[in-house]
This record gives structure tokens, C-alpha cells and sequence, in this order.
């Protein structure tokens, strides 16, 4: 099992242990090789290996005083093409209400991308140790694969952003258009600088938050990129769909701040016991 850079060494090691003990003949993967991930063959297809399993015919009784022939593990390899995979979370206004740090959910929902990218990435290892390999390549075109990408997230975009839900009336929110963070590796930033609407950090980074290692906006797809190292050479780029902006309530009208002391019900308060604000 790949001990991937998203995963801390405790949940590795879980994962790793819980595999091992329900693992049958070749479906135990080498850890070493893999390596990361890392790609091979121009970036489009990982190279891994399996032990084959041993036959009975290979385990031999014990004898004492005679020393025991070794048996060779078979190593197999196996190659396949890596699969473009991406995943989409919305953001709404009612999951930033429920967040006080606009900051914290932005974190977590990479967190959590991080972590299930690596498990899509191990499930396509095993399809592909299976059923062979899979056809989908990385990026050929930058503009021509960015018009798919944003076809496929304005379809399933988030509910617009209108008013709060709630008992208090005269509170609205300010639209927010929709956004989405893309998360490319280093070595692959290049291919989005050379989209005609990109727009680097420095020319906005000044007026608005930014992220660990954003590197700019493609402003027609309202795309914030970030560039890491968890994302390897020529894979697929992962994609968080969402507003991403903070909202900011405003009140229509001036709120009152009414106290009505005891007693102040009259009639409706005879024993001067209610009291309200």
C-alpha cells in the first residue's frame, strides 16, 4: 500500500495494517514501488509490482539439522494508464454560516480532497491490476480541456446565493458568483499561466486573501490555482467547486433593541412576573 503524503503516519500505517491482514495472494502490493505515485512513460502511465502468491508445492517440511531451500518471490510487473479523476464539493452560504472561519472550512475542504484523491488513486491501481488499463490522459490542450472543465462545473453548481434562511427578516446576503480552487503540481503550473484569461497572485493578492502557493486566477472560470507537490507530473488535475467568498450580513433596517420590564404587560401580567428583550 502507497503511503500517500495526504494521509498522516498513523492513518497510513491503519490503513497499511488493515489491508495486510485482509490481503489474498497478489492483491498484496509492493509499498516500495510505487514510490509516490510518481509517473513513468511520458507521464501517462504508473509502473508498479506485485509478489506473486506461493503454491503449496513451495513450502517444504522442517527437518532438523537440514537446512530448508529457499523459495524466490516472483515479482510481477504491472503498468497501466492513469485516469483524469476529479471531485467537486459544494460551498454554500449555509455550510460558511456554519463555520466561523471562512479560513478553516477552505483548509478542510482540501483536506479532504487531499485524503479521497488518494484513495481514487489507490481504487484505480487495483482496476487496473484487474481490468487493465484505463485510456483517459492528462492535459493535451490547456484551453480546450479548461472550456470542458467549466461546462462540467456549472452544471452541477452550487444553489444561488439569495437570503439567510431564518426567523429574523430584515437580514439579506450580497450575491457571491461562484468559484472553484484547482489543485496542479509544480511541475504542470506552466500549462495554466498560458491560458489567455489567467491572471497571476501579485496582481490581486495585495487586495484579498490567498492560499499557500496560489499562483493566480483564470478569471473566466473563476478558478483560484494552487500549485503542490501532492499532485503528481502529468496526473489529473483536482478541482473543489464552490462560492468560495465570505458573506458579509447586512441589516435593511436599523434593529431595535426593545426591553419591556415587570409589570410593564399591564393586565397581561398581573403578578409583575414577565419580562422580555
Amino acid at each position: 500500500m502507497p503511503a500517500y503524503k495526504t494521509l498522516t503516519k498513523s492513518q497510513t500505517f491503519a490503513i497499511e495494517k488493515k489491508a495486510l491482514e485482509n490481503a489474498k495472494e497478489k492483491f498484496v502490493l509492493d509499498q516500495f514501488s510505487i514510490k509516490d505515485m510518481v509517473p513513468q512513460k511520458s507521464g501517462n502511465q504508473m509502473i508498479w509490482h506485485y509478489y506473486d502468491h506461493i503454491d503449496e508445492d513451495q513450502v517444504h517440511v522442517l527437518v532438523e539439522g537440514v537446512t530448508p531451500s529457499t523459495t524466490d518471490l516472483v515479482r510481477v510487473p504491472v503498468s497501466g494508464t492513469i485516469k483524469r479523476r476529479g471531485t467537486l464539493m459544494p460551498i454554500t452560504d449555509e455550510l460558511m454560516e456554519m463555520h466561523e472561519n471562512s479560513g478553516e472550512l477552505h483548509k478542510e475542504m482540501s483536506n479532504e480532497m487531499g485524503y479521497v484523491i488518494g484513495r481514487v488513486l489507490e481504487k484505480d491501481a487495483f482496476n487496473i491490476l484487474m481490468n487493465g488499463a484505463g485510456t483517459v490522459l492528462p492535459f493535451t490542450n490547456v484551453d480546450a480541456d479548461l472550456k470542458l472543465v467549466r461546462q462540467a462545473l456549472r452544471k452541477s453548481n452550487a444553489p444561488k446565493i439569495t437570503s439567510i434562511k431564518t426567523g429574523s427578516t430584515k437580514i439579506g446576503t450580497k450575491p457571491v458568483a461562484a468559484g472553484w480552487y484547482g489543485f496542479t503540481s509544480i511541475d504542470d503550473a506552466d500549462i495554466f499561466r498560458a491560458a489567455a484569461d489567467f491572471m497571476p497572485v501579485e496582481d490581486y493578492g495585495y487586495s484579498q486573501d490567498v492560499i499557500d502557493n496560489e499562483i493566480g486566477v483564470i478569471k473566466s472560470l473563476g478558478l483560484r490555482i494552487v500549485e503542490t507537490e501532492y499532485v503528481d507530473n502529468g496526473a489529473a488535475v483536482f478541482i473543489g467547486e464552490g462560492a468560495f467568498a465570505s458573506l458579509g450580513l447586512s441589516s435593511k433596517n436599523r434593529i431595535e433593541y426593545i426591553v419591556k420590564g415587570l409589570g410593564e404587560e399591564g393586565a397581561n401580567d398581573g403578578l409583575n412576573q414577565r419580562g422580555s428583550s
